[in-house]
């Protein structure tokens, strides 16, 4: 299908959708991270037929369905070099075996639709749409889609909750989770190259999200994707536009702030199958080699390759601290709950530690210092006003070369308290 970005809807997108300083972002990202939409067609398809640059499109004149169309082709910003998923699909189509992933925040988990109805979110949708298209080869499916996370903890998931599945495709979304600081650019793209490195030749596909404050990071994440030639489907150059045209309103996506109602997670499923179309109509034309040479970083890449541990993989010495299922997505933890005290302590070789810890809006959870040889690193405080039993990381280790370490993390006695170690991320 043609793609059609006006130069007047784009203008439209810029003055709809303002700066969000002060307006709040999903999840675990805080009001101060938030940014506003900047529209950038820099990214757009460069196969993909252009038009005028100062055309109009008469909306009165077409049927909704024609609109719609419209807005599920202004989706796709690029899709990047093929190669990869032209591979993987040509395999689908062999009938061999392949495995799709997905990881983000809420939106991917499907908050709201699910865990009621987990096949109602738009990466269930989009799997499924791969398997009617492919009925006779078996397709696995892997949603690590966890609320309220940032791609700094889906980093450190990676590893356990991706890579472990030997995936062919990753969607990644984690727009409207992330704020500006370089450590989130760090960790998105450090989290990107890791999934672009692995020697299966994976398909990375990058989806950019939006919330109704207009909060998305597509503006810098976009750039790390045009870095490594990706795939990148965007709602704020989609939906964004029939916001402001009037067209569509932000309760016909979701019912909340944030998050795709049923018929969002429909919508996003469209835009994901128009992504793969776009790739079936040129498969045999793009399947080949791939260039497994990665450029420099845009950002950083200080976080590739980032190991995930807990108690089936750590013994840290324990005073106080119980080994716990601390978390439904992290069984594996340690817990103190008490007024004498703790302390949890080990020796680690890394160049990179982060801590996850869950963080609830609670006077009993505790505040926790955190020493590196001997040295008190950092505090960290579990008590937050916007927590509710949502796992939190704290980096505690960041060096340019990998050492011995002896890490404790120390709770001080004299009240009642509750600390929950969850785990630790590291790079060696």
């Amino acid at each position: 299908m043609k793609k059609i970005l006006s130069a007047v809807l784009a203008a439209a997108l810029v003055l709809s959708l303002t700066a969000c300083v002060n307006g709040g972002t999903s999840d675990n990202t805080s009001p101060s991270e938030a940014t506003s939409i900047i529209t950038d067609n820099s990214t757009e398809d460069s196969d993909a037929p252009s038009e005028p640059e100062n055309s109009e499109i008469d909306y009165s004149k077409l049927s909704e369905e024609e609109i719609y169309n419209l807005m599920v082709e202004r989706s796709l910003m690029t899709t990047g070099d093929m190669t990869r998923m032209a591979n993987v699909l040509k395999k689908a189509e062999n009938g061999e075996e392949i495995t799709v992933a997905y990881i983000g925040g809420s939106i991917t988990e499907g908050l709201t639709v699910a865990p009621a109805n987990p096949e109602l979110c738009w990466a269930n949708l989009s799997y499924e749409w791969l398997c009617g298209k492919y009925p006779n080869t078996k397709i696995n499916y892997v949603n690590a889609g966890l609320s309220g996370t940032p791609s700094i903890l889906g980093n450190v998931r990676l590893e356990r909750d991706v890579l472990a599945h030997d995936p062919d495709i990753c969607f990644v979304e984690f727009a409207v989770n992330d704020g500006m600081e370089s450590k989130y650019r760090n960790s998105y793209e450090s989290l990107v190259r890791t999934l672009l490195s692995q020697e299966n030749d994976m398909a990375v596909v990058l989806l950019f999200t939006v919330i109704k404050s207009g909060h998305t990071c597509q503006p810098h994440m976009s750039e790390i994707g045009n870095n490594y030639g990706l795939p990148m489907i965007s709602e704020p150059d989609s939906l964004g536009v029939e916001f402001a045209e009037g067209r569509m309103a932000w309760e016909d996506y979701s019912d909340d702030e944030s998050h795709p109602n049923v018929r969002g997670h429909e919508i996003v499923r469209d835009f994901v199958a128009h992504y793969f179309e776009a790739v079936m109509e040129k498969l045999d034309e793009n399947v080949g080699t791939v260039d497994r040479t990665l450029p420099a970083p845009k950002y950083s890449d200080r976080f590739v390759n980032m190991h995930f541990a807990d108690s089936e993989t750590l013994e840290p010495e324990l005073v106080g601290f119980v080994e716990n299922d601390t978390h439904s997505a992290f069984h594996n933890g340690w817990m103190y709950r008490g007024s004498d005290g703790a302390s949890l302590k080990f020796t680690i070789n890394c160049k990179s530690l982060e801590l996850i810890y869950k963080a609830n809006n609670l006077a009993s959870y505790a505040m926790a210092d955190i020493y590196v040889d001997g040295e008190k690193k950092a505090a960290v405080n579990s008590n937050q006003s916007d927590g509710w039993n949502n796992p939190v990381t704290a980096l505690i280790i960041d060096n340019d070369e990998v050492a011995e370490h002896t890490v404790e993390i120390k709770v001080e006695g004299g009240e009642p308290h509750y600390f929950a170690v969850l785990g630790f991320g590291y790079c060696d």
